[in-house]
C-alpha cells in the first residue's frame, strides 16, 4: 500500500466530505438569498444601480467566490493541522518519524493530499452552488444583468484559481501553525490571512480573474517558500 493509500485511510475522508457538503450547502443558501435581494430590491423601488453586486451576475460570482474562499481556507487549514500538526507534536510522532521512509516524501504526500481535497472540493462547490444560481434564477424570473457573453468562462477560471487559493492558505497556516506546535494557532493564521484578502476578490467582480491569478501566483509562492521551511525544520526532529 503506497504513502497516498495510508494517508487518506489515517484522516478519515468521510468526516471532510460532509463537512465540504455543509459548507456547499450553505453556500447555496446564500447565493439564492443574494438572488432574493436582487428581486426584492427590484420590487421595491424598480431601479438598482449596475454597481451594486447584486445587480449583475459578475458581482454574484465574486460574492460566492469570495465566501468560498473564506470556507475552503479555513477547511484547508484544518485538514493540514490534523495531518501535520497533530501527528508530528502529539505521542504518535514516535512511530511517524521511525518509519523506514524518508520524512520529507511523507510531508509532501501530506502536503499534496491537503492541497488536492482542498482544490478539487472548493473548485466543484463553487461551479455548482453558480450554476444552480443560475437556474434558481431561470426558474423564478430573477435575471440580474449579465455584462459578458464568456459568463462560464469566468465560473470556471475564478472556481479553479479559488480552489488553489485556498489550498495556499492552507499551507500557509500549518506552517505558521507549526511555529507554535498548535492547531489552534494555524486556524487563527487562516482566519487572518482570509480577513485581510477576502474583500480583494469581492472588490472588483469586473477584473475577478486577473485580481485571483495575482493573488494565486503570490500564494503559491509564499507556501512553497514556507513549505520547504517546514520540511527542513521536520527532517531535523528528534524521535
Amino acid at each position: 500500500m503506497n504513502l497516498f493509500k495510508l494517508e487518506l485511510l489515517k484522516i478519515k475522508l468521510s468526516t471532510y466530505l460532509w463537512a465540504i457538503a455543509g459548507i456547499f450547502a450553505s453556500l447555496l443558501a446564500l447565493g439564492v438569498l443574494f438572488l432574493i435581494i436582487f428581486q426584492f430590491e427590484m420590487g421595491a423601488s424598480g431601479t438598482f444601480d449596475d454597481e451594486d453586486l447584486f445587480a449583475n451576475w459578475e458581482g454574484l460570482l465574486a460574492l460566492t467566490t469570495a465566501l468560498s474562499f473564506a470556507c475552503f481556507s479555513i477547511f484547508s487549514a484544518v485538514i493540514a493541522a490534523k495531518v501535520i500538526i497533530n501527528e508530528y507534536c502529539e505521542k504518535n510522532a514516535v512511530i511517524l518519524l521511525s518509519y523506514p521512509i524518508n520524512r520529507k516524501s511523507i510531508l509532501k504526500t501530506k502536503c499534496i493530499i491537503v492541497c488536492a481535497i482542498t482544490a478539487i472540493s472548493a473548485c466543484i462547490s463553487n461551479l455548482l452552488v453558480v450554476i444552480l444560481m443560475f437556474f434558481t434564477a431561470q426558474i423564478f424570473h430573477i435575471m440580474p444583468k449579465m455584462n459578458t457573453e464568456h459568463f462560464a468562462l469566468f465560473v470556471l477560471f475564478s472556481s479553479i484559481l479559488m480552489g488553489i487559493l485556498s489550498s495556499a492558505v492552507g499551507i500557509i497556516s500549518v506552517v505558521c501553525g507549526w511555529k507554535k506546535r498548535s492547531v489552534i494557532a494555524t486556524i487563527v493564521c487562516s482566519l487572518i490571512v482570509v480577513c485581510s484578502t477576502t474583500n480583494l476578490i469581492a472588490a472588483y467582480p469586473n477584473h475577478i480573474l486577473w485580481i485571483m491569478l495575482a493573488m494565486s501566483v503570490i500564494f503559491v509562492m509564499i507556501a512553497h517558500f514556507l513549505y520547504h521551511i517546514l520540511t527542513k525544520e521536520i527532517e531535523k526532529l528528534e524521535v
